[in-house]
């Protein structure tokens, strides 16, 4: 076999061989266990790989996979071997897999995937969701055998219950709460910050922007007697770079650690935020200095960055010099709004977006702003397996007529998004963004995956 052909049957059996295509019968009661506990009962015939190194959790509704990248970042340069888990993947399995700057290969994918293969199918069952269960297993298992020092944890969805909360947690960062998963977490802002909260457990050290979350995450660390650090606005400040291209110089003032106008790899103004938490979250790692500095911070933030995440990608060296293509997985209210604030930062470009969600998401606001923005508007549909998409037509409908950008509806991303060039003049800008899904299909055009897979990166 290949190397992407082991890869791909690997993949095909975590993400579709342990997804139930027929689901339980509706008159069989559902057992109440959450997600988290779903794990606890598994991790045992894993032979609790999780207890081998400590943890850092990272919770919220926006910028918890920045955060978490930028911590694991530091760690790295900082010469601590860390393991990086974020959720979801954008173009391939092994992004999850991350230890020490590289994905895991295709071989040692393809051994994770055999060595839990037994365990998943002894427990699997029409209730089990064993797909997540064996995803995380293997993260886990693969930063048990590259030991890692610390494992950087983003969260999936909430906090409290979910799959990835049954770690030796250090430190639990909490980042902004905002309104989404509201069917799981909901329906208000205060039942969502309880579940963000809930990554504070026994033995950790909390910290949290001050904000909406503040109140939940004192009222968990009380009650688990951990220690809560509250991050105000005036430990940190970020202003503009020169490169008009989004990204700001980030100043810090936290216990030990001193930054003034350090470049950020990210773009867009609220990763300032996100760069306060990473740096808080390391000086509680590390209080007295021993081997993080100011210099392993300033190194890991100029190298912190995500696929599909305010990624600018170069037409230029794919084929086309027509634009600049900016790629932004915005899928919630507030990530789109964020985004929707960055673009203010990019000068007077005119703009082609491709967007398209998953059909339980209704962003019409945002797209309507999006709308008033743009020059052309494309909705397509992200091909997902086993989650249906909103339909582009029924997207389009939303918003046409109603803002005076051109609206088209087109179902195959790959056709939108050459709409979207073709409208592009040559200072123009295209944005792909809305679901993940839709980001990780298209960012392929750039990167694709097969070189991923080999490069063990997204970038090179």
């Amino acid at each position: 076999m290949t190397e992407w052909e082991k890869y791909a049957a690997a993949s095909w059996y975590l993400d579709e061989g342990l997804i139930r295509r027929d689901p339980p019968p509706e008159d069989q009661q559902r057992p109440a266990r959450k997600r988290r506990e779903w794990m606890e009962w598994f991790l045992p015939h894993l032979d609790q790989p999780q207890r081998a190194y400590p943890a850092v959790q990272v919770a919220g509704t926006s910028g918890k996979g920045s955060v978490a990248v930028m911590v694991a970042e530091i760690l790295r340069a900082a010469g601590v071997r860390a393991g990086l888990h974020v959720t979801p993947y954008l173009q391939l399995n092994t992004e999850k897999l991350w230890v020490d700057g590289l994905y895991a290969s295709a071989q040692q994918f393809h051994d994770l995937i055999e060595w839990i293969r037994p365990a998943a199918e002894a427990c699997r069952g029409p209730f089990v969701p064993m797909h997540g269960l064996a995803s995380v297993g293997i993260c886990l298992e693969h930063f048990r055998r590259e030991a890692v020092e610390v494992a950087v944890m983003e969260t999936g969805v909430g906090g409290r219950n979910d799959i990835t909360n049954v770690m030796q947690t250090r430190v639990a960062l909490i980042n902004h709460v905002g309104f989404d998963h509201l069917k799981t977490l909901g329906p208000t802002l205060d039942d969502i910050a309880w579940h963000k909260a809930g990554v504070i457990k026994p033995g950790s050290r909390g910290v949290v922007l001050d904000g909406t979350a503040k109140f939940a995450a004192a009222r968990q660390a009380r009650d688990v007697g951990a220690p809560l650090r509250v991050l105000g606005r005036e430990c940190f400040s970020a202003e503009p770079g020169s490169g008009g291209d989004g990204r700001v110089l980030f100043s810090f003032r936290g216990r030990r650690l001193r930054l003034e106008r350090v470049p950020l790899r990210m773009v867009g103004r609220f990763q300032a935020d996100n760069a306060a938490l990473a740096v808080a979250c390391v000086e509680e790692l590390d209080p007295a200095g021993e081997r993080v500095d100011e210099r392993a911070v300033a190194v890991g933030l100029s190298r912190a960055r995500l696929p599909g995440r305010m990624e600018w990608v170069e037409p230029g060296g794919h084929g086309s010099t027509r634009c600049r293509v900016l790629i932004d997985g915005a899928h919630n209210p507030d990530k789109l709004a964020a985004m929707l604030h960055s673009l203010e930062g990019l000068g007077e470009r005119r703009l082609h977006v491709v967007f398209g969600g998953l059909g339980h998401r209704r962003p019409d606001a945002a797209l309507l702003r999006l709308g008033q923005r743009a020059e052309t508007l494309v909705l397509t549909e992200p091909q997902v397996y086993a989650k249906a998409p909103r339909p582009a037509g029924e997207a389009a409908d939303a918003v046409r007529g109603r803002v005076p950008a051109r609206v088209v509806a087109e179902p195959d991303p790959e056709a939108a998004l050459d709409l979207a060039l073709d409208a592009a003049g040559p200072d123009d800008l295209v944005l792909v963004t809305g679901s993940l899904y839709l980001c990780g299909q298209l960012r392929a055009r750039f990167y694709p995956d097969e070189r991923v897979l080999a490069e063990r990166k997204s970038w090179w």
